[in-house]
């Protein structure tokens, strides 16, 4: 479904028959927004819905890239941070659409991390029924994950993500070089969504996130460009065989069981998306582990990649029992059964609905001492 092959940071996805859309991953892509804008969408009115934070740092290098095409879009600013997804935000950015006579032929600009790609796609998917709009990720977490695929949504007290729809972009731009200005943690946090590709579906982008992690870490942005489009493809390589999510019991949830309830018991704030899914994908291991589904050189390979990029050590003294009271409101429950997905090998997953509170207590226990140098032995697969 994605072409053409992996040296080419330009590709097509396509979903099922009813999307089908380019991703460009490049240095220096951003200053290709207005022309594109141009090509794609000739009449068609640009508005720009930008994280707060990211538009300080990068919305004059927008600006100038739309006015190099004779364009001059509106630009609603989005309070940064996760707690700006939600329905609060989303009414006002319709009502700031309706005001500025946004009509159904305008194209939104989602021009920041995850929570403006999640946030900005639900927007364009309700207002007047839905318009198109263009994902101009500013995050690694955002460029290789949440700026593709088509899922959007706003968070609730209950859960993540748990008011939401389908719809896909109609283009999304990948600018590696302005992940230079990225923080540590948000950084690190792009780099756990990779590392969870690479766990279920990509033994080689595991071994390139082993192999180039200097230059990762260095922002090197040709080595960011190919880390990018290749969790990218990856992702959509997956998403194609159920793009509406209609089985629950899907690989691109490693890690995420466990990460979306952290998120949601911290009220989405302080705790980074992928900081939540690295515990997640550690408990994950760990259970695969405990259950002999894991050889322990792979779950050894797994914890070490996670300690080289800053994601080991995160695991807070949170009692597992209210992980697992959490558990039971998010999107992943299904007839009173909690899917978990667990790395098998690299590049193979099973999966599990018989995972308890005394199963979660004890990979917690067995994490904590892994991290502490406590670590008991604990027989496995291999």
């Amino acid at each position: 479904m994605v072409a053409p092959p992996a040296s080419a940071h330009r590709f097509e996805v396509a979903v099922g028959r009813e999307a089908r859309y380019g991703v460009h991953v490049r240095p220096a892509e951003l200053a290709e927004t207005g022309r594109l804008h141009r090509s794609l969408f000739p009449d068609a009115r640009p508005f720009v819905l930008a994280d707060a934070d990211v538009a300080r740092l990068h919305g004059a290098a927008l600006a100038a890239a739309f006015a190099a095409a004779g364009l001059a879009p509106e630009v609603v600013p989005i309070p940064a941070g996760e707690t700006s997804k939600s329905l609060a935000q989303f009414e006002r950015l319709i009502g700031e659409l309706a005001r500025l006579g946004a009509d159904r032929r305008a194209v939104l600009h989602c021009f920041g991390g995850g929570m403006t790609s999640d946030l900005g796609g639900f927007v364009a998917s309700a207002y007047m029924r839905g318009v198109r709009y263009v994902n101009l990720p500013t995050s690694l977490i955002g460029q290789l994950d949440a700026a593709v695929g088509g899922k959007v949504a706003v968070n609730t007290g209950d859960a993540k993500n748990l008011i939401g729809a389908f719809h896909h972009p109609a283009l999304v731009v990948c600018d590696p070089e302005l992940l230079k200005t990225l923080p540590h943690r948000d950084f690190r946090s792009g780099i756990a969504e990779a590392i969870k590709v690479a766990i279920i579906a990509g033994p080689g982008l595991f071994e390139f996130l082993r192999s180039r992690r200097d230059d990762l870490v260095a922002r090197d942005a040709a080595v960011l460009a190919q880390l990018i489009a290749e969790a990218a493809r990856l992702k959509m390589d997956l998403v194609g065989a159920d793009p509406y999510e209609n089985d629950l019991r899907r690989a691109l949830n490693f890690g995420h069981t466990v990460g979306h309830a952290l998120e949601s018991e911290h009220a989405y704030r302080g705790l980074r998306h992928g900081e939540a899914v690295a515990v997640g994908m550690a408990l994950a291991t760990e259970l695969s582990l405990r259950r002999r589904l894991l050889a322990a050189r792979d779950a050894d390979a797994i914890f070490e990649l996670l300690a080289a990029y800053d994601l080991a050590g995160l695991l807070e003294e949170l009692p597992a029992a209210r992980i697992a009271e959490r558990l039971r409101t998010i999107r992943l429950i299904r007839g009173g059964r909690l899917h978990f997905v667990l790395p098998a090998a690299l590049g193979r997953v099973a999966f599990s609905d018989d995972v308890d509170a005394a199963d979660l207590a004890a990979a917690f226990r067995g994490v904590r001492d892994r991290e502490t140098g406590k670590r008991s032995h604990v027989p496995s697969a291999g």
